[in-house]
């Protein structure tokens, strides 16, 4: 008696498969890793003044990601500043513009280490890595202050709308490190460090120092600890001096050294 082999069958087109997870379901699957890791990167929700508003936002930027949603109104480098828009749109075709280019360098930045999601190269020939982070960020707020100055002169005075990219432009580079905190800490987009990278972070030379920083992966380390050591990996591969600040008064506050943590003159 001989068997026959079936070739199992392709999947079908989205449409035909059934939905494995529903939406409700990964809404609180995002909603939870979010608010999760704004604690983590001690930017705590109402931390300064309420902003849930920006949580909802920021929630339907994430759904729209893990759906593969993209926009054709995005555009890379400082062309949502120059040329802009097309200057004949309406008033709110013109903020839904700088709305959209606003949300893909945001992702961009939390998600993937890079400006928008429309070029190809991270960081662009001629720039350094944290240059390029900077000046994505400019336009990342500039973005959102324009589009809420537009709708805010329109008929409804603003609204709910205005009120959170007003939020996102004074607070754009905080809102990028909690997202980027999401996906490494979180979702797990981030690199995987073996103990002797870990070691590498705190640029450690002499002997006593090895054995500091072993002692400290072996401790249990609270979540400040954590939080440093993520700032750590972040600026070993985008160094710069806002980034550098922000580790050495994190540290000392979690107890930890900075000097041990960052290389000298870097």
């Amino acid at each position: 008696m001989t068997a026959t082999i079936r070739p199992r069958p392709l999947p079908g087109p989205p449409a035909a498969r059934p939905e494995l997870v529903t939406t409700a379901a990964r809404s609180f699957f995002l909603a939870e890793h979010l608010l999760e890791a704004r604690r983590a990167s001690w930017l705590p929700t109402n931390g300064d003044g309420p902003d849930e508003d920006v949580n909802a936002y920021l929630l339907g930027l994430l759904d729209g990601v893990a759906n593969g949603a993209s926009d054709a109104r995005v555009v890379p480098g400082l062309a949502p500043l120059a040329p802009g828009p097309d200057p004949r749109l309406p008033r709110a075709a013109r903020a839904a513009w700088y709305r959209a280019n606003g949300d893909s360098r945001l992702l961009g930045l939390g998600l993937f280490g890079r400006g928008d999601l429309a070029r190809r190269r991270s960081t662009p020939w001629g720039w350094t890595p944290d240059a390029a982070r900077r000046r994505d960020l400019a336009v990342a707020a500039a973005c959102y202050e324009a589009a809420a100055r537009l709708l805010d002169r329109g008929p409804a005075r603003g609204g709910a709308t205005a009120t959170v990219l007003a939020k996102l432009a004074a607070r754009c580079e905080d809102y990028a490190q909690a997202l980027g905190v999401l996906a490494v800490r979180r979702l797990g987009l981030g690199a995987h460090l073996r103990d002797d990278e870990l070691a590498a972070l705190a640029g450690t030379r002499a002997d006593e120092d090895a054995r500091q920083v072993a002692t400290l992966l072996e401790s249990a380390p609270c979540d400040a600890h954590d939080v440093v050591l993520d700032l750590v990996l972040e600026y070993k591969r985008r160094p710069g001096p806002g980034l550098r600040r922000r580790i050495e008064q994190l540290a000392r506050v979690a107890g930890l050294d900075p000097s041990r943590l960052l290389p000298a003159g870097s």
